[in-house]
């Protein structure tokens, strides 16, 4: 896979335990499972409006902007995130940190995203705002992965990531490769907890 299409996929590296017969040992080996990143689009003029403007800019979906740019969101954006507006302030701060080049910056939104990300859906993503979130996690994977950043995310996050990339792949012929790399890193996971 050539570097252009790899800023398009989440790599989560899988540990492969593998038996030597003839040695009688096991060696570790690490194989890259390729998430394929499934785009958002907006689901309804509001949230249309939102992503346009981001977009054009070439900038991920800030909130604390969004509320400055469209003020008749306001009420209803600050009604859904007022709990974490503190978290949402150090976002915007990275973002417009990032985008002046400071790769730690991105590096830091990409998990205040993934930390945020769990307080989803609220009225505001779901009926104005879209589907926000996807969208900056996506953003700020293809942004790491095009300044050859290395990075990994939380299981959660992945967990969601393959499940994304599944639907998008429904009725396509499976890939059997990505299917057993999947259960191995799933396996993982489990004997990880205990």
């Amino acid at each position: 896979m050539n570097q252009e299409d790899r800023i398009n996929f989440y790599v989560e590296p899988v540990e492969i335990e593998i038996y030597l017969k003839k040695a009688g040992k096991i060696r570790t080996i690490i194989k890259d499972l390729f998430i394929e990143l499934i785009d958002v689009a907006p689901h309804n003029q509001h949230s249309e409006k939102i992503f346009s403007h981001f977009q054009e800019l070439g900038e991920p979906i800030d909130i604390m902007e969004a509320m400055n740019v469209f003020p008749e969101f306001m009420p209803i954006i600050f009604d859904s995130y007022y709990q974490h507006t503190a978290l949402y302030e150090k976002l915007s701060m990275h973002f417009k940190e990032g985008v002046s080049g400071s790769i730690d910056s991105w590096r830091l939104a990409i998990y205040f995203t993934e930390l945020l990300m769990k307080y989803e859906p609220t009225i505001a993503s779901s009926d104005y705002i879209g589907d926000f979130q996807t969208y900056n996690l996506n953003y700020l994977i293809r942004k790491l992965n095009s300044l050859g950043q290395e990075y990994l995310l939380e299981d959660s996050t992945v967990e969601y990531l393959i499940k994304r990339r599944n639907m998008a792949h429904e009725g396509k012929p499976r890939d059997r490769e990505f299917d057993k790399l999947v259960e191995l890193w799933r396996y993982n996971i489990k004997e990880k907890e205990f």
